[in-house]
């Protein structure tokens, strides 16, 4: 029997879709199938009101639990379907769980992710492998981005020094020097900002292509402020999520400024912050790939072209589907999983440890 597919389901920061992606492995890696399904809005907003509140029942937990579980295997299951790949050829799935929690910065690090993988297990009756995040932060790491060494695997080019970044509701990046050096971190806000302030004041999920942020004029003094945040004077690497960049952390006196001049300001801090990523680290890249679903918003996407002096690329124009790579990411961390091949951790201060990442569950 040959399992020679792996499936890779991946959630992010945006809680918006579960991104599903099908590849094979052999000499390279290569998408076999993509399918993108809209997460119910009942759940959704359970998810988002979560995260925002930071409180919950324990009953609440557990059922939220069940409900992303059942989610994903709707989702994943339609995506079998529709991609008319046998079940006998899936050799594995991975979940990249719904985070809900991220805290890394004090003392005792966690991050936590929802979505009973039994139930995607049991109704497939495929190995499922989740909680990839876990053992990466037992060995040094901040838990996220996850992605670094599959950015590596598929953009790596002799004597070509790369930084791929991907921007979803917060942004990373991976920086390739060369075949054995690269390290990833996180830099700040992607688009959980922009959208969260479309969302609560303009009735409107984003800011479409950045249209009404390419209009206004950036808030200089309160960009100041923001950037002034201790998140983004911590030394790289290291990872957030929307306990921080959340609807409250945009200052009062930038909401009483018209709706342009906010979304401008603060497209400003997430390319900002994005450059400062580059100068802090001394990097040289000679170009940028940009994957995940900022790569549609083409004022934010001119800005970091701008304030970084590189050509800036999509993901898309070297064969990659913008929107498919992180899921792909999860279904190559399941298969090494279940393979029982290493991946690299890195932990700072140039220390990189080899670990097992993810827990493995099957049906038999």
């Amino acid at each position: 029997m040959n399992k020679s597919i792996y499936i890779g389901a991946m959630t992010g920061t945006s809680c918006d879709a579960i991104d599903i992606s099908f590849i094979s492995i052999d000499k390279s890696i290569e998408l076999k199938f993509f399918h993108s399904a809209k997460i119910p809005k009942k759940i959704q907003t359970e998810i988002k009101d979560l995260i925002a509140s930071n409180q919950v029942t324990l009953s609440a937990l557990g059922r939220i639990n069940k409900d992303i579980g059942e989610m994903y295997f709707k989702a994943i299951e339609k995506a079998i379907l529709l991609s008319s790949i046998p079940i006998k050829d899936i050799g594995g799935i991975a979940l990249s769980g719904q985070t809900v929690r991220h805290e890394i910065d004090k003392g005792k690090g966690f991050s936590l992710q929802l979505g009973d993988p039994s139930i995607v297990a049991a109704k497939i009756n495929a190995p499922v492998v989740d909680n990839f995040r876990g053992m990466n932060i037992a060995v040094g790491g901040q838990g996220a981005p996850l992605v670094p060494e599959f950015h590596k695997n598929i953009f790596h080019k002799n004597n070509t020094r790369r930084l791929i970044l991907n921007i979803g509701g917060i942004a990373n990046f991976t920086y390739i020097k060369n075949k054995n050096e690269f390290f990833g971190s996180d830099t700040g806000p992607g688009n959980a900002l922009l959208d969260a302030y479309c969302q609560k004041n303009l009735d409107m999920p984003f800011d479409r292509a950045g249209v009404i942020a390419s209009k206004g004029k950036v808030a200089e003094d309160i960009l100041k402020e923001l950037l002034s945040v201790k998140f983004f004077k911590e030394p790289f690497p290291k990872s957030t999520g929307k306990e921080l960049f959340n609807f409250d952390f945009i200052p009062k006196a930038l909401l009483l400024k018209s709706p342009k001049d906010v979304l401008a300001t603060l497209t400003e801090l997430t390319a900002k912050s994005i450059w400062l990523g580059i100068k802090q680290n001394n990097l040289s890249p000679k170009e940028i790939i940009v994957c995940g679903g900022g790569v549609k918003n083409k004022f934010l996407i001119e800005r970091i072209k701008s304030l970084t002096s590189l050509d800036v690329f999509s993901s898309f124009e070297y064969g990659h589907n913008p929107q498919a790579i992180e899921s792909m990411a999860f279904a190559w961390l399941g298969y090494k999983r279940i393979k029982n091949i290493t991946s690299t951790v890195f932990s700072g201060n140039g220390i990189f440890k080899k670990s097992l990442l993810g827990s493995v569950t099957k049906l038999k």
